[in-house]
């Protein structure tokens, strides 16, 4: 009897790529002071609002007050009482966002922006004035400044690629740790490299 041909070994398929759990989520903190500050300026209040220089100014004065970068401070201004009036002084309020590396910075800058009057804060805003400015005459009549901690965290998620019979099981880190849509390229290159082998 003809003795029965053996059949040709069915190659294994490749494995598709494993999604691997997503990574634990980072959480960075920020140390932020806020608050507001709010002043009587000579012209109407929304002129003041939208004056470059006052703004700067006021910026400047924060950051020097708070001993921080300038960098490091973000403000905005919003017009209060009516600025259609005929009144002489109108009051603007400025909000203000410094951020700081660590809780206890952050508690000592609250307590500079406390320590400091509103007849002094009005005099650090007038130096960093120009000289010719109207806003020379602001004055300062309230001061907030409170401390909080804000949490930011991110997820990432990563794809690992698992060797089938006769792979690569020692994947170096640069291919362990690829994100999920450079992993599938990868793996859909090993995929056709193994197919035009067999």
């Amino acid at each position: 009897p003809t003795p029965e041909p053996t059949p040709a070994p069915t190659p294994a398929p490749t494995p598709a790529p494993t999604p691997g759990p997503a990574s634990e989520p980072s959480a960075e903190e920020q140390h932020i002071i806020s608050g507001t500050v709010t002043m009587v300026v000579n012209t109407s209040a929304v002129d003041a609002c939208a004056d470059d220089d006052l703004a700067k100014a006021f910026l400047s004065a924060q950051a020097k007050v708070a001993n921080v970068s300038e960098s490091a401070v973000e403000v905005q201004c919003v017009a209060g009482g009516d600025s259609t009036s005929r009144r002489l002084a109108e009051s603007i309020t400025w909000s203000y966002k410094i951020t700081v590396e660590s809780e206890e910075q952050a508690s000592g800058v609250v307590s500079l922006i406390e320590d400091r009057s509103e007849a002094e804060l009005a005099d650090e805003i007038k130096d960093f004035l120009p000289e010719n400015s109207q806003y020379k005459t602001v004055a300062v009549t309230g001061i907030t400044a409170a401390a909080s901690v804000v949490t930011v965290t991110s997820t990432t998620t990563l794809t690992h690629e698992h060797g089938g019979p006769g792979g690569d099981e020692g994947l170096d880190d640069s291919r362990a740790h690829t994100p999920a849509a450079l992993g599938a390229v990868a793996m859909a290159v090993v995929t056709a490299t193994l197919t035009l082998s067999h």
